[in-house]
């Protein structure tokens, strides 16, 4: 049995290739999410911690794990990582292919959300387009100075957000979009001085957040991706995945 981890545009990519390549396999995520069941796929939701996942992948006879996660999903890239070698179960990688860096005065890329703060001034007006976690981790900032973040429009964010007390009318509802004119739209009706983001990749049309910020004189503060694994066997595109796939199976 193959388990993936997904709740992402490439976890979605991974159940279609192993539906049509008629592989069993189980589609795993943290939070429940719609997901139609077959013969071919089963779904399970829920964190996972080392012990969890160990008796999982044994319970279960998992035999390749393809991590189709969002890239920012450090712990549970680093709980895959430990337990399926320790067990010595394959990992392969679906991840988002970075884009070359931008080289602009008003483009920073930094290493973490502190590293941001730091670059953040007063009286600026932020817009966070790092999820809705992400706002724990900004409360220093968004408790003194005006701040919106765009989360998705579901129960569980809105609880996660009232449950840090943030302003809900501080809150932009949707999901992202490589519509430019949206993007500024959203920019300009808030007064924003500063787009804080991830680097997401075309996934998460990190270019047309750069250009929206570009274009309303904003600057835009990039949080690099994390570094993978290196036990991880990293593919990008899905014509590769198959291949690999077949590679560890031995078909």
């Amino acid at each position: 049995m193959i388990l993936v981890f997904g709740g992402t545009t490439e976890g979605k990519k991974v159940a279609t290739l192993l539906e049509s390549l008629a592989m069993p396999f189980v589609y795993s995520t943290k939070t429940n999410i719609p997901f139609e069941e077959n013969e071919i796929a089963s779904y399970r939701h829920g964190a996972l911690d080392e012990q969890q996942l160990e008796e999982y992948l044994l319970n279960n006879e998992i035999h390749t794990i393809i991590n189709a996660s969002h890239p920012f999903a450090e712990i549970l890239h680093s709980t895959i990582a430990k337990v399926a070698e320790r067990l010595q179960i394959p990992v392969i990688r679906f991840g988002r292919k970075l884009l070359s860096k931008i080289i602009n005065p008003s483009v920073f890329y930094v290493d973490s959300y502190d590293d941001a703060l730091e670059l953040f001034e007063k009286n600026q007006i932020v817009l966070a387009l790092t999820g809705v976690q992400s706002i724990k981790r900004l409360k220093p900032w968004w408790e003194k100075q005006a701040t919106y973040f765009r989360i998705l429009d579901r129960p569980e964010s809105l609880a996660i957000a009232a449950e840090s007390n943030f302003p809900e009318k501080q809150l932009i509802l949707g999901l992202p979009s490589e519509d430019l004119k949206k993007e500024v739209s959203i920019i300009e009706a808030n007064d924003i001085n500063v787009v804080l983001t991830k680097e997401t990749g075309d996934s998460g049309f990190l270019n047309t957040k750069i250009e929206a910020a570009l274009q309303t004189n904003s600057q835009i503060i990039i949080i690099e991706q994390p570094k993978i694994p290196t036990y991880f066997k990293v593919v990008f595109d899905v014509s590769t995945l198959e291949l690999l796939i077949l590679k560890t199976l031995k078909i």
